[in-house]
């Protein structure tokens, strides 16, 4: 079903490891790419609520799939995704122009949060590493954890996780990566929050994470619009895909957009 769904959805990978982020925006705005924006406030209920329970103010985050930091931009500032879109990409935006100091100062002068820090985990080293200069990520990850494990260092980053949270790679990271990345940071027992883009069934996720003492609920109302169909083939696969799996599948039919569900993995003593 993966490999089916990937052959006929939209390729983003050629503006996901470059130098500079400015393709990757335009591609996703052009397709009006929503997620790490409607993720946003999910983000920080779930946040505040961790803080409540855990009773911490400071959290480590790991973002798996981070790319070029965008939801830690978004979520150590008060930016958002409107603002970086016109940012990166209208002719007299302040990040426009190619310049590391620029964009460094861009986030510094918004006044990036301290009481969150990210962790990136991404393949894509051109862009953990753009994120990381910036100061947006204060360590990354790279390399496909599909295929390989974590090095002593890699595990070393990953410690003391507060939450693992991801808004785009559900479909290109399986059970594989997420149990990976869970394993190095089970000690401090992060609750994980991810939005899965429909088809991409979380099943085989939440089964990994259940052997670390998790449990894995779909929390309806935060439902979120990922981004619109791309092509009339994308959209056909994607709902032939959800009648298949017997998912619900009338916001798509209706809106034109794809929607992504959110999975709230947590302790079982914690279950929200």
């Amino acid at each position: 079903m993966h490999s089916s769904i990937q052959g006929a959805k939209q390729d983003f990978t050629a503006a996901y490891n470059r130098k500079w982020p400015h393709a990757y925006f335009r591609a996703h705005l052009a397709l009006d790419y929503l997620i790490p924006d409607r993720a946003k406030p999910v983000f920080e209920r779930i946040f505040a609520d961790y803080r409540r329970v855990r009773n911490k103010t400071r959290l480590r985050i790991i973002d798996v799939g981070c790319s070029y930091g965008v939801n830690a931009a978004l979520l150590r500032t008060d930016l958002d995704l409107d603002d970086l879109y016109a940012a990166y990409l209208e002719p007299s935006g302040s990040l426009s122009r190619r310049q590391e100091t620029e964009h460094r100062a861009f986030f510094r002068d918004r006044g990036l949060r301290d009481d969150i820090q990210f962790v990136g985990v991404d393949p894509s080293f051109r862009a953990v590493r753009y994120a990381r200069n910036l100061g947006l990520l204060e360590a990354g990850i790279t390399g496909d954890l599909e295929t390989r494990d974590l090095t002593p260092n890699e595990r070393c980053a990953l410690e003391g996780a507060d939450i693992i949270i991801s808004t785009g790679c559900v479909g290109y990271a399986t059970e594989r990566t997420f149990a990976r990345v869970y394993k190095a940071s089970a000690t401090s027992h992060p609750w994980v929050v991810a939005f899965a883009m429909h088809p991409f069934s979380y099943d085989d996720i939440a089964r990994a994470l259940r052997d670390f003492a998790l449990e894995t609920k779909v929390v309806d109302r935060f439902r979120q619009r990922q981004r619109r169909f791309s092509t009339p083939t994308e959209r056909q696969a994607i709902l032939k895909a959800m009648a298949n799996l017997g998912m619900e599948a009338r916001l798509e039919r209706t809106t034109g957009y794809i929607y992504a569900s959110c999975y709230i993995s947590a302790p079982s003593c914690e279950v929200l």
